[in-house]
């Protein structure tokens, strides 16, 4: 529901599971979040803006839309071809559709908004038109992408946050659950061609801290750590236990033992992070995780030489074509498979892990 008046307030925001922050920092905190996403729209997807034959679409589902829902994507692209905007808008466009109506041109709204309407269920405010435009799916998508392009630095955002600057919408990151399904949709209807680094990613650790070991071969640093690192290491100086660690991405808990918590993404592909104590993780298996929900607090649990966070990444089993690209850790030699560097992770999204709030222990 789309409000750029007043801010809509449609669906409601996911708890926060702060361990041992203040309540009054939770706000400092999600701020922090918001300004530390990252996944920028035009970095992760590639090619330009396709023109779909809407007399063609597929016949057999996409990602589970078919039908007009596929005619409505087609024409939500095809007006933002008209616009000259890139392949990332238009996934933009198709996944805020997606978390919206299900892109379903609907005729009603719902008890925040019972002035609803159309495929982005935009308001009866002035901004969007017409109860025709607004139920007119390529006038209803050519003013979403007018307002989206009137964002400053949309580009530059993540997707989910780029369409809550359009949306108003009350969880900023409730269009992140949609990005993987219409990034299919899109590359069906393009005919192949494009693709996009499924989800967006936030810091794992608030700004300022320090890279302390990078992912490769190295000196064992302590009794039963690796002489093969497939992880960065991450702290604030000096040795801050007890600092809050934040998903970078959404998915799936799938492993909280020992001294680890286990992530599953939707693409398929695993981030784990290490050295917390049990008792500082703050969520369990079979969660659902959104990116930057707080997780668990760092720790110095297992083989460690002092409080750090260890991020690594496996992409084992992920779906996402351009992250199965990425190098790994077996062909470099590593005595395990599937883990990739952090680092290159982070840049194929768009972003950097140690950008110019990080120090890199080379550097001190």
């Amino acid at each position: 529901m789309s409000d750029t008046t007043t801010g809509a307030t449609r669906k409601g925001k996911g708890a926060l599971i702060l361990i041992g922050i203040p309540i009054a920092l939770i706000g400092v905190l999600f701020t922090l979040v918001i300004l530390f996403t990252a996944a920028p729209a035009s970095a992760s997807c590639t090619g330009k803006a396709a023109i779909v034959d809407t007399a063609n679409v597929p016949t057999e589902p996409v990602a589970g839309y078919g039908g007009d829902q596929l005619s409505n994507a087609a024409l939500i692209m095809n007006a933002g071809s008209t616009l000259s905007v890139n392949r990332g808008a238009q996934v933009i466009a198709v996944m805020t559709a997606m978390g919206e109506s299900g892109l379903k041109v609907l005729d009603n709204g719902d008890a925040a908004g019972p002035d609803s309407r159309g495929l982005f269920q935009q308001r009866d405010n002035g901004a969007w038109g017409s109860y025709t435009d607004r139920m007119d799916p390529a006038i209803s998508a050519t003013n979403f992408f007018t307002a989206l392009t009137k964002v400053a630095g949309w580009e530059q955002l993540a997707p989910t946050i780029a369409a809550h600057r359009v949306q108003g919408n009350a969880d900023p990151f409730h269009y992140e659950n949609y990005f993987a399904d219409a990034d299919e949709v899109v590359t069906a209807l393009s005919g192949g061609s494009g693709g996009c680094a499924s989800g967006s990613l936030v810091m794992p650790l608030s700004p300022g801290y320090t890279m302390t070991d990078d992912y490769g071969p190295r000196v064992r640093p302590t009794a039963g750590a690796s002489s093969w690192h497939p992880a960065v290491d991450l702290q604030h100086s000096p040795n801050p236990c007890g600092d809050q660690i934040m998903a970078i991405t959404g998915g799936t808990v799938t492993l909280v033992a020992g001294y680890q918590v286990s992530i599953k993404a939707t693409a398929g592909y695993t981030v784990s992070y290490l050295h917390m104590k049990l008792a500082d993780v703050a969520v369990k298996v079979g969660d659902t995780i959104t990116p930057g929900q707080p997780i668990a607090l760092v720790g110095s649990e297992g083989p460690s030489t002092g409080c750090h966070l260890d991020l690594r990444i496996n992409i084992e089993g992920t779906t996402d074509t351009q992250i199965a690209g990425l190098t790994q850790s077996q062909t470099l030699g590593a005595p395990v498979s599937g883990f990739v560097d952090p680092e290159e992770f982070y840049a194929l999204h768009g972003s950097t892990l140690c950008d110019d709030t990080c120090t890199q222990r080379s550097d001190q």
